[in-house]
């Protein structure tokens, strides 16, 4: 992979976390409005963010060719 490869995959990693904390905050906020509750947003943030960062670590392996699978 070329270094300009490189620096693009990269930049597109950079959105993963926040885009899926995000998306899954404004779900936990639907939730707790529509089952009157008032903890799942955090539940959601903390499950998005969580899941983006294991996203962008087995994305930066793949790029740098780490992975086992080829």
């Amino acid at each position: 992979m070329s270094g300009y490869a490189k620096a693009g995959a990269y930049t597109g990693l950079a959105f993963v976390t926040p885009i899926s904390g995000w998306v899954c905050y404004k779900i936990g906020q639907w939730l707790d409005q529509h089952y009157a509750t008032n903890w799942l947003w955090l539940a959601g943030l903390i499950v998005g963010c969580v899941a983006g960062m294991y996203e962008t670590f087995r994305q930066a392996m793949r790029i740098e060719g780490l992975d086992k699978r080829k």
